[in-house]
């Protein structure tokens, strides 16, 4: 993002801090300093409620930053790229390169954000209703400071999963339409829809607030909500943009084998240990059709792959003493960058006497594409160029 400042990274995730990080710093600081912890802890001095306020504001981006890594992590497990973390004005956002693949996939990435500040805020509340001190005056700063902490966590979580487009709760009841109708155009516009009613609603809450003598709670709920509706309508411009740039170039290229690997390739199938046996193998499943291929692993990173029918022809008598690791053939890892033809692929295939390549971006790991994916999205490319139609803008939302 424009004019973030990379801090560190963590498993392997770049972490960035936009400028308008501070202002909202400066903002919860001074809120919780002079209206909400004068609110609850009476006691206290100016002094202990700025230090409060702030290192309140502090763990609250840290459970932020966690929210946002639990939302990356699941997206790494699923085979996207994460490019950054960015904490900013209005919390955090993860750049996550590419889409799920299935409804499931969208859901666990959207709701594990959420999971993660529940999971916070849960754990310090229930520790303030155990070990609370009996007495006002006994509050000690570091009471507060959990007490406070905990409860922005939940809230958190709550406002995340308001059904607005593009919030995480928006991108699970995009998943649910998704699941429903198997198209992922009309799950959009009715998350979109549906997020635009929740954002006006926002709006309006703020302007009743500045109605009713809180100016400046107004002036923020409202901006909140037209960042989040201005959000959701570009994410949904974005991804019309994106479809038509597709078809365009597939309506150019597909009279040969021209398209992109990358337009090919799908998600990399779970890894299988080269130690195990074939029996253990066959016991947790396998692919259906005789040709799949199957990635091997040592230690967790990818070797090599197998096919089916190579397991297949194992007699059952040997199925528990022959590993995979002993049918892979050792020059099956072969890669290609997504950006390559699949004619190019093609040929690396007949090369190499492979039925798979491993898609790069980069030094990121895509996904995979074998022979039947590529005959898969041709006869898919020539259906699409059929109905496209290059004067069609499509429908204003």
């Amino acid at each position: 993002m424009r004019g973030s400042v990379k801090l560190f990274k963590i498993f392997g995730i770049p972490v960035e801090i936009n400028p308008t990080w501070l202002i909202a710093v400066a903002i919860i600081t001074w809120s919780l300093a002079t209206t909400a912890y004068p609110s609850f802890f009476g006691f206290w001095s100016t002094t202990q409620y700025w230090i409060a306020g702030l290192l309140t504001t502090l763990l609250l981006f840290a459970s932020v930053l966690a929210h946002e890594l639990g939302h990356s992590l699941v997206a790494l497990s699923q085979g996207l790229k994460v490019r950054s973390i960015t904490l900013l004005l209005f919390g955090g956002v993860s750049r996550i390169q590419g889409d799920a693949t299935r409804p499931r996939n969208e859901f666990l990435i959207a709701f594990a954000g959420p999971a993660v500040s529940l999971a916070i805020g849960v754990t310090l509340v229930g520790w303030w209703v155990m070990f609370r001190p009996v007495y006002e005056q006994d509050v000690t700063l570091f009471n507060g400071v959990i007490f406070f902490t905990g409860w922005m966590n939940i809230m958190v979580a709550g406002f995340n999963m308001l059904p607005g487009f593009p919030m995480d709760g928006g991108r699970v009841l995009r998943s649910a339409v998704w699941s429903f109708t198997g198209d992922t155009v009309r799950a959009t516009r009715v998350a979109y829809l549906v997020g635009r009613a929740v954002f006006f609603v926002l709006i309006g809450w703020g302007a009743w607030q500045m109605l009713n003598g809180d100016v400046f709670g107004g002036i923020w709920i409202a901006m909140i909500g037209w960042f989040l509706m201005s959000s959701g309508r570009n994410e949904v411009d974005g991804e019309k943009a994106n479809g038509a740039e597709e078809s365009a170039k597939v309506a150019g290229s597909i009279d040969g084998l021209d398209f992109t690997v990358g337009m090919a390739t799908r998600q990399m199938p779970s890894m299988i240990e080269g130690s195990w046996s074939i029996e253990q193998v066959m016991r947790q499943g396998l692919p259906a059709s005789p040709i799949a291929s199957v990635p091997v692993a040592q230690g967790g990173e990818l070797v090599g792959f197998v096919v089916r029918q190579d397991i297949d022809a194992v007699p059952l008598q040997r199925r528990s003493d022959i590993s995979i690791g002993e049918l892979m053939n050792p020059d099956s890892l072969r890669v290609i960058s997504k950006d390559e033809s699949v004619r190019g692929a093609l040929g690396s295939m007949d090369r190499h006497r492979v039925n798979q390549l491993v898609v790069m971006d980069s030094d990121y790991v895509v996904g995979i594409v074998t022979r039947e994916d590529i005959v898969r999205a041709l006869l898919q490319f020539r259906v699409t160029v059929e109905r496209f139609d290059p004067t069609d803008t499509g429908t204003s939302v």
